[in-house]
């Protein structure tokens, strides 16, 4: 039960191999919108604590 649970809290973490840290509240939890997408944001990741555009750590 324990590893499951592990598993759970960190399947978000690395998406693809990037990882990403929010530049306001400093969290590393997003999510990715597909309308999100623009120019200075690739990734469409925002955070999901403070609504921020994500950066690459």
């Amino acid at each position: 039960m324990a590893q499951k649970v592990q598993l759970r809290q960190t399947w978000w973490r690395f998406k693809g191999d990037i990882f990403m840290r929010c530049p306001c509240c400093k969290g590393s939890q997003y999510r990715r919108y597909h309308f999100e997408v623009t120019k200075s944001n690739p990734s469409g990741a925002k955070c999901i604590f403070c609504k921020s555009n994500m950066m690459l750590a």
